[in-house]
């Protein structure tokens, strides 16, 4: 007995030790969501943990991603295209977000949307944002910069979208933004649950019909004829025409709502609008 009492005040010892060293941590730490990544070191400390503090509380309040980028790039790749890059790295299967991008190789200010944020942001309010933005990068106030982004976008946001905001494709085309109202999903449900009643009792009636396993019963092969027909499409017109771009004269400016928002592809294949400023 004493010997199991030792034993246990001796293992107790070890596992107090383990906890004083840290390898086995009384509070586990959860890990926290990067926001900012200064790659370019344009910000300081307490810059960064501000910018930090705001894009986690913009994701907080509206759901939507937001993520900051710094960098020094060569130049030899596209500004637009390393934002865009970035946000698809960082959320692969999250597509509604925003990544505002300050690139010091090209002196370049970009914002890049994606998902629903497209529609929030439209060309003219991109165009607004950036423009307030370009002011404070070129007196070197890069943090004033990402912290004038951020409170436009909010801005966009809180004027919300509705079916004056759409997207104009690469190809021209035009996806117009629809919300479904109340009406429309009470009338998407009942006929969900209409249609599954019908399906479960046509199911239902067809197994309680009397089975007749003989093949004669359901056909009379002699007098089955079969005729050479062939059917011939002849006199079709088919019409088509391009839907003509936008000339960019989109109106109202940030606060305005309602506009179009071009969108490209990126490299892995998602949508995305933005557009970019020099410095």
């Amino acid at each position: 007995m004493r010997r199991m009492k030792k034993a246990r005040q001796y293992l107790l010892s070890i596992f107090a030790a383990l906890l004083l060293c840290g390898i086995f941590p009384a509070n586990p730490v959860k890990a926290e969501i990067q926001y900012v990544y200064d790659n370019a070191s344009l910000l300081s400390d307490e810059e960064e943990q501000d910018l930090e503090r705001s894009c986690a509380e913009f994701e907080s309040n509206t759901d939507i991603h937001m993520v900051i980028l710094t960098e020094y790039s060569s130049g030899s790749e596209d500004c637009q295209a390393i934002a865009d890059d970035f946000y698809d790295k960082k959320y692969p299967k999250e597509p509604n977000g925003v990544c505002f991008l300050i690139d010091m190789g090209q002196r370049q200010i970009v914002i890049s949307t994606s998902g629903i944020m497209q529609y929030y942001m439209s060309d003219a309010e991109i165009d607004d944002i950036l423009q307030a933005a370009q002011s404070y990068a070129k007196e070197g106030d890069y943090a004033g910069t990402f912290a004038k982004m951020i409170t436009m976008t909010q801005e966009c946001f809180d004027r919300g979208v509705s079916e004056a905001d759409y997207l104009i494709t690469e190809d021209g085309s035009i996806i117009h933004y629809h919300k479904i109202n109340s009406t429309e999903a009470m009338i998407a449900v009942l006929l969900a649950v209409v249609t599954g009643f019908g399906v479960y009792f046509g199911i239902w009636k067809s197994y309680r019909r009397k089975k007749n396993r003989g093949a004669k019963s359901y056909a009379d092969l002699k007098r089955v004829k079969i005729r050479d027909r062939r059917d011939a499409l002849i006199d079709r017109h088919v019409s088509m025409h391009k839907i003509p771009k936008d000339d960019g004269n989109h109106g109202g400016g940030g606060g305005g709502g309602g506009g179009g928002s071009h969108v490209h592809t990126s490299s892995s294949g998602n949508s995305h609008g933005g557009g970019s400023i020099g410095f």
